[in-house]
């Protein structure tokens, strides 16, 4: 894996990490509860200390967007706690989660006092506008099966579990909520894991999908390691 790409806390040291956990304010968050809502002041940051969190916004036809499915060690929030902003997109916790707030000064106190830590956060956001810039590569250049299969690649990275009969993605996920993430209609995704199965490249069962032949899927989206 990138070194970037990986969560923001596991990319400090374990003092520097100890430290910023060490200031947060934890609080849980059920299921399907909104942690950021979007238009609301950037007041705080918040680090996912465990289960997974939906970043969404709200397109102009009023359809759901999915920009990111984020775990632990991820920071959300900190484009609009740091650049004084409102917020752009909802965070909707997709498990129980556990949430650790921090405001947005004692953020900013905190990268002063360990300016590794602000190296880190660069990283970070440098990696996330990487990846949008993909993603809009991707929408102007990909079929729907390319940008699927991408999509899946991804989760499998984050999110993937080793079975015997491959990799397991570990995230009940609709096809409308995957279809949203790859800029298709369910109709298309469903056509394009339809497709998928027929190749012996996947299998899906109760919302879950299993990797079979992700060299395919590589192949098929032009990627040449998971990330």
């Amino acid at each position: 894996m990138n070194p970037s790409a990986a969560p923001f806390l596991r990319q400090l040291d374990p003092p520097v990490a100890d430290a910023l956990v060490a200031r947060i304010r934890r609080r849980i968050v059920p299921k399907s509860q909104f942690i950021l809502r979007t238009g609301s002041a950037g007041a705080d940051v918040v680090l996912i200390l465990a289960g997974r969190v939906r970043i969404v916004i709200d397109g102009a036809d009023g359809r759901e967007v999915v920009l990111a499915i984020l775990g632990p060690g991820e920071l959300i929030g900190e484009m609009a706690a740091l650049g004084g902003q409102r917020r752009s997109a909802n965070a909707i916790a997709l498990d129980d989660v556990e949430a650790g707030y921090l405001r947005a000064e004692e953020l900013r106190s905190f990268l002063a006092e360990y300016p590794d830590a602000a190296l880190a956060l660069i990283r970070m956001l440098i990696g996330r506008l990487v990846e949008a810039d993909r993603d809009r590569v991707d929408l102007a250049t990909q079929d729907s099966v390319g940008r699927v299969s991408k999509r899946l690649l991804a989760l499998a990275a984050d999110h993937g579990q080793q079975a015997d009969e491959g990799t397991q993605i570990g995230l009940t996920l609709t096809q409308e909520e995957l279809a949203s993430w790859t800029g298709a209609t369910r109709e298309t995704v469903s056509r394009a894991l339809r497709l998928m199965r027929q190749l012996g490249w996947v299998t899906t069962d109760h919302r879950r999908i299993t990797i079979h032949d992700a060299d395919a899927l590589r192949r098929r989206c032009g990627e040449t390691e998971w990330r």
